[in-house]
Order: C-alpha cells, then sequence, then structure tokens
C-alpha cells in the first residue's frame, strides 16, 4: 500500500545522493541489493524511496508541498546494489480528527506510527514491490496504529559497517527480491500520488 504521501515522479538521483534537500539532522546511509527470486542482482532495478524527515514530517505537510524533499527514485547498479544518503526519520501522530481519530479513541489506542520508510521497487518483467522497513528502537514499533509493522521488515542502524558502500555513516542494510511477473499483470499496488485522485463530478440537480 503506498499509504497517503507518495509522489510520483520524484527527483532522479545518483547512487549515494541524499534524498534530503531540505532536512536537516544527523545522515545516514541506505544500501542493499535488488535480487530476483534466483538470489541473483536485477541490473537497473527501480528503487523509490519517501519518508517523513526528522521532525515527523512528509513534504506534503509543510507550508509550500510543491518542494519534493525526503524522497527520490534511484536505479541500480550492473549488479542490482544500490546505496543512498538521508536522515533518520521520525515517527508521528497521525491525523486524529474525524471518524479514524473517533475511531481510534473508541479503542484507547494512542495514534502514532513508528519511524518508517517506504519503498516502491520495481523492475521490468518482475512483480513490483510496495512496502516499508521499520526502525527498531522507536518507542511505538510494537504498537503501530494502522498495524504495519512485521518483525521481517524491522530494522535498526549499523555503526562502522564495514560492508556499508558510506561506512562513515549509520548504516542500513536490506535486500529486497521481486518476483517473477506473469505475461500482462498488472501492479500490485494501492493507491495512488494524492495529485492525481480526481473528485467525483457533481450531480445535476433537477
Amino acid at each position: 500500500m503506498l499509504g497517503p504521501f507518495y509522489r510520483q515522479d520524484s527527483p532522479l538521483r545518483e547512487l549515494g545522493e541524499s534524498i534530503a534537500a531540505e532536512a536537516g539532522g544527523p545522515e545516514i546511509c541506505i544500501y542493499g541489493r535488488v535480487l530476483n527470486s534466483s538470489g541473483r542482482g536485477i541490473p537497473n532495478a527501480s528503487v523509490q524511496i519517501w519518508q517523513s524527515d526528522d521532525h515527523g514530517v512528509y513534504d506534503l505537510q509543510k507550508h509550500d508541498p510543491s518542494v519534493m524533499d525526503m524522497r527520490g527514485t534511484f536505479h541500480a547498479d550492473s549488479q542490482g546494489r544500490y546505496h543512498l544518503r538521508t536522515v533518520r526519520p521520525l515517527g508521528y501522530l497521525i491525523p486524529m480528527d474525524g471518524p479514524v481519530g473517533d475511531m481510534i479513541r473508541a479503542q484507547h489506542r494512542h495514534g502514532y506510527r513508528p519511524a518508517h520508510i517506504h519503498f516502491l521497487i520495481g523492475a521490468p518483467a518482475h512483480r513490483e514491490l510496495v512496502t516499508a522497513l521499520y526502525l527498531r528502537n522507536d518507542d511505538h514499533i510494537d504498537s503501530d496504529t494502522v498495524f504495519g509493522v512485521t518483525e521481517s521488515l524491522v530494522t535498526e542502524t549499523r555503526l562502522n559497517d564495514p560492508s556499508s558502500p558510506l561506512p562513515n555513516l549509520p548504516s542500513i542494510r536490506f535486500d529486497f527480491t521481486l518476483g517473477a511477473a506473469a505475461a500482462a499483470e498488472a501492479s500490485g499496488r494501492v493507491g495512488a500520488d494524492p495529485s492525481q485522485i480526481t473528485k467525483r463530478p457533481a450531480l445535476a440537480s433537477h
């Protein structure tokens, strides 16, 4: 599920670049490989990433939502390897007004999401993957208000990682595996860029 903060046409970035155009905070490195079901790297696989900043805010929530920040599109190398720089995201409180807030309060739950980083991974002839990584040390890792956390997606930064392309930064390694796509298989993604969602035309009055 893409969630409400996905934006298509995010900036195309070179491997190793940072997605933090405006946000501050200490940098981290995220790296790994995009693999096929046989464990081989997928050349030139597309890796889209988006996240909140170090204050728990997405670019769409800021005063000038036309500015893209904390998001980007990368292409893996010939061995399926990718790496990038970002800042550590912060968890956040979802909007609690309206019926969603009423439901959460009625269940005596908080409305917090743990810190996470979204990914949309794709390659020709492979099934598209939409997922997110969750940071283990977040206070709400065991009580995500939208129940998105699974143990296989929980990770954390490592210091002085000798395998990292940027070993001077705290690093997260995560490999993504894409299954082969059946002929004419449609994308399995759910959701869209909010700007592409159109309102239903008003019914004509009689």
